[in-house]
């Protein structure tokens, strides 16, 4: 172990500032460890990819993300933008408001917990969402869940579930319907809908199962595609969706896929791992599944 280096990528941000507060409690278990680590805090948005970028140019090869999903991402984003990511380790110290993709590997958010699990190192390869030049490691969601993800980033004073839960009761007051062709492996979709949610992990929303069966090294993407409802009929999907229940129902349309081509004549809401990102053409796009692109630390 006193040979191996580790890169550690702080967001003080994440969780609504707790992660700042732990900082010195995190470096005080790492030396109790003896690790060999640096760590770097982020200082602005898309920071964390450029400081991924850094380490691996300084032949780190042990990349361990401490945040939320959003940080996670943009290491991940780093890692996969590099010349030899097959090489790296991915580690996670979950600290976020949300923590969804800790939720696939049960990872705990004691930090002593946490650190214990990266000296195990146990790895496995995961799969990594890519769409246009964009990589997600958790989900990607188009329309309400979107909008929702969009006015949930917006509230300062809420975190994980309840955060989401009031965002969904704010997008429900401008409720609109989504229009796109969703060309899948097996077959195009096409009627207006509520919602798609695509993906890689099984949770999205600090807790919400969409996805429940998703499973991140199994090669595929698992999209939970949700018809054209109204407001009731939204909330009382709610609980069901939250414990991954609402598969069965009538409005529930899943599948499996390697690949989707989304056409629409207007942009869509979308959002992938919490972050919103502007496409280069919102119109016309792929969204694709790399196969045990990462190695990860779970």
């Amino acid at each position: 172990m006193k040979n191996r280096k580790w890169f550690f990528i702080v967001n003080a941000t994440a969780g609504r500032g707790k992660t700042g507060k732990k900082i010195n409690k995190i470096i005080q278990v790492l030396n109790r460890n003896n690790i060999d680590f640096e760590i770097e805090l982020t200082k602005a948005p898309q920071h964390a990819t450029q400081l991924t970028l850094e380490a691996l140019d300084k032949s780190y090869k042990n990349i361990v993300s401490v945040g939320g999903d959003g940080t996670l991402n943009e290491v991940v984003n780093g890692i996969m933008k590099s010349e030899n990511s097959k090489d790296v380790v991915l580690g996670l110290l979950p600290e976020g408001g949300g923590n969804d993709f800790a939720r696939n590997f049960n990872l705990s958010d004691n930090i002593n917990d946490a650190v214990e699990k990266l000296l195990d190192f146990n790895t496995r390869s995961i799969d990594v969402g890519k769409i246009e030049d964009k990589y997600f490691i958790n989900a990607l969601g188009i329309g309400f869940d979107a909008r929702v993800a969009i006015i949930s980033n917006k509230i300062k004073y809420l975190n994980g579930l309840p955060r989401y839960l009031y965002a969904v009761f704010r997008a429900l007051i401008s409720l609109e319907t989504v229009k796109a062709e969703l060309k899948l492996d097996s077959c195009t979709l096409s009627d207006p809908f509520l919602l798609v949610s695509i993906g890689n992990g099984l949770s999205t929303g600090g807790g919400f199962l969409l996805t429940p069966e998703a499973r991140t090294d199994d090669g595929l993407l698992d999209i939970c595609l949700i018809n054209k409802v109204n407001r009731r009929r939204i909330l009382s999907l709610l609980p069901s969706a939250i414990k991954g229940k609402h598969l069965k129902e009538p409005e529930v349309i899943l599948h499996q896929s390697r690949q989707i081509e989304i056409t629409t004549s207007e942009p869509l809401p979308i959002y992938y791992d919490g972050e919103i990102p502007e496409l280069k053409d919102p119109l016309n796009f792929k969204i694709e599944l790399i196969p045990q692109a990462i190695r990860f630390i779970c």
